[in-house]
């Protein structure tokens, strides 16, 4: 009954699960990349400043985001950019309202869960940089 109410997780390397169904559910949306004329034909018409430059960036920062967030590697780097452009794509396509833009809302926040916990043991940034842990392990 103690194991119920308690504020500990049932299984630590959770975490990696999320992670990389969130890493492969953003590479699917930053492959526009390799077609991103629609998205930059959406930008000038809503007259979004400098749209080819930006369009490019949200895709790009999408496309290696969700690979670094997939093998867990700069994380606290790569989350922060991730959040600004949905961020963005709120801003634009649900004219910044949370509500009408659920899906980029929740990216953001698991971006930011990842940001604040970190990627988990099963990630190259715990193997890498987290050299305290190593040596407990």
């Amino acid at each position: 009954m103690t194991k119920i109410f308690t504020s500990n997780g049932t299984w630590d390397n959770g975490i990696f699960i999320i992670r990389i169904a969130v890493a492969f559910y953003i590479f699917r949306h930053s492959l526009e990349l390799f077609d991103i004329h629609i998205l930059i034909k959406f930008l000038k018409e809503i007259n979004f400043p400098f749209p080819v430059f930006f369009a490019y960036a949200a895709k790009i920062i999408e496309f290696i985001g969700s690979i670094l967030l997939a093998a867990g590697l700069f994380t606290k780097f790569i989350t922060p950019l991730l959040i600004t452009v949905m961020a963005g794509v709120i801003y634009t396509m649900s004219e910044g309202d949370i509500f009408n833009g659920e899906l980029p809302f929740l990216f953001a926040l698991h971006f930011a869960l990842f940001f604040f916990i970190g990627p988990g043991k099963w990630s190259l940034d715990y193997l890498l940089f987290d050299k305290e842990n190593n040596k407990k392990a």
